[in-house]
């Protein structure tokens, strides 16, 4: 299950995860330009971390093989990195990636994770392509302001669908939102829509939300790489994310970006 922190150290550990995040994501969606390669992101994302003296925690995590996920166009998420992957004009990159903060406690390493995304436009791209973007972060912070303790999922997941189907979007189903603990995803499965879930949130709990919009279907496919998720009609997804611990009122995000602000 996600964590429930009360105690002043593991909030302590849990921002520095989120602010580490945050600010290492702010850095590579500012070095995105035409003839970047995702490799090139990659790298300069696990750089950031480590000199920090933290750990990149997608990097290994059930074999995959970088520190970002970085799924251009028509990939949705859990793209791989690669050095002949070199963004052009118009393209569009979803960057995703977490950072873990590791104690020893009771004898065992214990993680504190910040896990964050944006999608990001490559030089200038088309309205509608611009307009998907915007909704997709528009549903994501429509689900920050429902994230309330004592609120249930289903309150998060309509204000996410919500603002996909006024936008006429395809709102991705076979992934989502999750519970934060030590190894990373943990129940709950948190879903972009409705499914009449009452399972309450609970002051202390750490969670992420994100939403992932497709500018056509909502279908997707697993590439032969086995971790690259693609639309199936290869029209272009968005996906924004952030943690956030849940308190009595407006929840806390802790992976926030330095220049961001949330409306």
């Amino acid at each position: 299950m996600a964590m429930i922190l009360t105690i002043e150290e593991d909030l302590k550990l849990i921002r520095e995860a989120g602010k580490l995040a945050g600010e290492t994501l702010e850095l590579c969606s500012k070095a995105v330009e035409p003839g970047i390669s995702t490799w090139e992101l990659d790298e300069l994302a696990e750089k950031n971390i480590r000199a920090a003296g933290h750990i990149p925690t997608f990097k290994g995590y059930k074999g995959f093989p970088a520190t970002v996920c970085a799924s251009v166009n028509e990939e949705i998420v859990h793209g791989i990195p690669n050095k002949r992957k070199v963004l052009k004009e118009g393209d569009i990159i979803s960057l995703d990636l977490g950072v873990s903060v590791r104690k020893q406690k009771d004898g065992k390493k214990f993680d504190y994770i910040g896990d964050t995304a944006v999608t990001v436009a490559v030089g200038k791209i088309s309205d509608v392509v611009a307009r998907l973007l915007k909704d997709t972060q528009a549903s994501l912070y429509a689900a920050i302001k429902a994230a309330r303790g004592g609120a249930n999922l289903d309150e998060i997941g309509g204000a996410v669908e919500d603002v996909g189907v006024a936008g006429n979007y395809g709102i991705v189903r076979d992934y989502g939102g999750h519970g934060i603990g030590p190894d990373y995803h943990e129940d709950p499965f948190i879903f972009n829509y409705r499914t009449g879930s009452k399972t309450k949130l609970k002051p202390g709990m750490v969670i992420a939300i994100e939403p992932m919009f497709n500018l056509g279907s909502d279908k997707t496919r697993l590439k032969s790489d086995r971790w690259t998720v693609v639309t199936q009609d290869y029209r272009p997804s968005a996906h924004f994310e952030h943690s956030l611990l849940i308190t009595e009122g407006y929840p806390e995000v802790l992976t926030k970006r330095p220049s961001e602000v949330i409306e």
